[in-house]
């Protein structure tokens, strides 16, 4: 038989259900068409030489803000920054770059990076330019900043977490999710649609370029009027990765309008550690008179999740803290006793900060947990890391425990929440096999599962993608090093993708 093309010359990492390993794969019409051992003797029209390379099931990044993503990387990166003057300046040169009333804007501010401890106010952004708009985002997404003329341009709702000043008047921070959020929703639908639709391909290409194949893209929630959603579903296909969408709305009806079978996303229980409002049973130790906010009451969560498990309707909520995760897992398991499992696959966005009991329910319940391993490398190292400074070394510890969470039966798929983290599977798997946290690490075979037949089966793919098998899509990611020989040797975060392929197709190469 011939084939289309044939990847050989490498390590085959097929993740099928016998973890068998092979030496080449061959494609036909974009889907497997075989996959053997030893010397390839077929017939190809093309070769794809792996020079002793390790080819995975292609790589998912299952939680991805697609549009904010293209937004951080065509602003000003404060993550760079470790004070207000330094991030002025990163601002300035930015303007530079613009005409003038052209939005400036500004992704990646750590407040807990800064040497002040805070946000810019207006004054200080007004410093940088008033001829230019300007927004500061952070780096969770939950909370910015904005200069005088990007204040006169929105409409600031009267909400807790809008910053004043004294004698009255907006001092231009945003510090919760019902504050920042319909605030950046409004500006971002004050660009033309063409400028949006560049954000979405540049998220794209970055993600095939970290060698992602499919992303799950969390979408509607930045834009007012949701164009992001009618851009995606408009130009499916024409993207180097597939984006399923997630529809970030409480509007059932219209995720039913785009005949989408899915709801949420991130779907906002509660906030961030980093701004003080992820949801915590016991207080942060160092604001002890705050322990973060439920944004919805149990009746408004129980009223969507319930609606959507009638009509057949996927969900996935956003719920950090253990309070939020609290509130959730009763919910559905009301839900569940009222009206029993139908394989939907509800999924809980983070699961960060949960109990063994939190666990067993959410095994019970047949919730999917949608984790990103990237937070708890980056900023989970025992005794010196961020976590520890907001709850603590006992409760920093119970934090993402991979190897727990697993081990209890709850099914993990992985991503980023890029922009908190930029897509990056390679990375993700790192940190779930050399996470500075011995806690943290799982056996090499389940952390690439968790990128890529987990993530697949989180969006019901899982009969198409998510491993390498006759008749699925061929769909690869190919790496430098092989993963089961990173665990120990101090390699891990040596890895990176080489090459991604789609469909049969290469869509990056180094």
């Amino acid at each position: 038989m011939d084939y289309d093309k044939v990847f050989c010359n490498g390590k085959v990492i097929t993740l099928n259900a016998s973890d068998d390993i092979a030496d080449w794969v061959a494609v036909s019409g974009g889907k497997i068409a075989a996959v053997g051992t030893g010397a390839f003797d077929g017939a190809a029209a093309e070769r794809v030489d792996l020079d002793g390379m390790v080819l995975l099931p292609g790589l998912y990044d299952a939680h991805c803000h697609v549009m904010p993503t293209g937004l951080f990387l065509n602003s000003a990166n404060l993550l760079e920054a470790g004070s207000i003057a330094e991030a002025l300046v990163l601002l300035r040169s930015e303007c530079a770059k613009k005409q003038p009333g052209e939005w400036v804007f500004g992704a990646g501010f750590m407040s807990q990076n800064m040497v002040e401890g805070r946000y810019p106010n207006r004054h200080e952004l007004d410093s940088v330019s008033t001829e230019h708009p300007i927004m500061v985002t952070a780096q969770t997404l939950h909370g910015g900043s904005l200069n005088t003329p990007a204040l006169a341009l929105a409409d600031i709702p009267d909400v807790a977490g809008v910053g004043t000043e004294e004698g009255g008047g907006f001092d231009g921070t945003l510090l919760s999710d019902d504050a920042f959020f319909p605030v950046m929703s409004q500006i971002m639908s004050m660009l033309p649609e063409e400028r949006l639709q560049a954000f979405i391909e540049e998220c794209a290409r970055y993600s095939a370029r970290k060698g992602a194949t499919s992303v799950v893209g969390l979408l509607g929630q930045f834009v007012d009027g949701d164009k992001d959603v009618a851009i995606v579903e408009r130009n499916k296909g024409s993207f180097p990765v597939d984006i399923t969408t997630f529809y970030q709305t409480w509007d059932l009806d219209k995720v039913e309008s785009y005949g989408l079978p899915r709801i949420g996303g991130c779907l906002t229980l509660d906030g961030a550690g980093f701004e003080y409002t992820m949801a915590l049973n016991e207080p942060y130790p160092e604001r002890p008179e705050r322990r973060g906010f439920l944004i919805h009451t149990d009746e408004e969560v129980y009223s969507l999740a319930s609606e959507a498990h009638r009509r057949g309707i996927q969900t996935a909520f956003h719920a950090l803290g253990d309070r939020a995760i609290d509130q959730l897992l009763y919910v559905f398991r009301q839900i569940i006793g009222e009206q029993g499992k139908k394989d939907l696959r509800h999924r809980i966005e983070h699961f960060s900060l949960s109990d063994a009991k939190q666990m067993d329910m959410a095994a019970e319940l047949g919730l999917v947990c949608s984790m990103q391993p990237a937070f708890s490398a980056l900023w989970g190292a025992p005794d010196s890391g961020y976590y520890d400074l907001l709850l603590g070394r006992e409760r920093a510890a119970q934090m993402e425990v991979y190897s727990e969470i697993v081990s209890r039966g709850c099914i993990v798929c992985g991503g980023s929440d890029s922009p908190v983290t930029l897509v990056d599977p390679v990375y993700g798997i790192s940190s779930l096999i050399d996470n500075p946290d011995p806690r943290r690490n799982i056996p090499v075979s389940e952390a690439l599962r968790i990128f890529t037949y987990n993530a697949a089966f989180s969006v019901h793919r899982e009969t198409s993608k998510g491993s390498v098998e006759v008749g699925k899509d061929a769909d690869f990611t190919v790496i430098n090093k092989d993963p089961y020989a990173c665990v120990g040797s101090g390699d891990a975060f040596d890895m990176k993708a080489v090459m991604t392929v789609k469909d049969g197709e290469v869509v990056y190469s180094e």
